[in-house]
């Protein structure tokens, strides 16, 4: 699918994500996200939003269901999935003894990038 033609950036078809012990965390979400469109991911806690939300950036490995992000299946494509999306996270995720530069640089070859990459 191809974010210019109007097809959905994000398409999420009956995904499920269940966790050891039967703990079904995404039950069956059916979604989808077109380009330019502002999009609510709403819910309260513990209905699945996070828990989705790491699955389309390729954390979390579905139990079944399907997740396409640009046009690349999160299961089949994960490389395709990260070079397409960035994430945020609520939680603070930098080391505040290090430089901006520095801290980039650790993000960067925790993704295995090489120097020449991350420069």
């Amino acid at each position: 699918m191809d974010e210019q033609n109007g097809q959905p950036v994000i398409s999420v078809t009956d995904l499920v994500k269940e966790y050891r012990g039967g703990v079904r965390a995404v039950d069956g979400v059916t979604f989808e996200v077109r380009r330019g469109e502002n999009f609510g991911f709403l819910g309260p806690n513990g209905a699945g939003k996070t828990t989705t939300i790491l699955t389309l950036i390729t954390l979390l490995r579905p139990t079944s269901g399907r997740a396409v992000v640009c046009g690349h299946d999160v299961v089949a494509e994960p490389d395709r999935v990260r070079l397409r999306i960035g994430y945020v996270s609520q939680d603070i995720a930098v080391d505040d003894t290090l430089t901006g530069e520095e801290n980039l640089y650790l993000q960067g070859r925790l993704y295995h990038l090489d120097r020449e990459t991350i420069a």
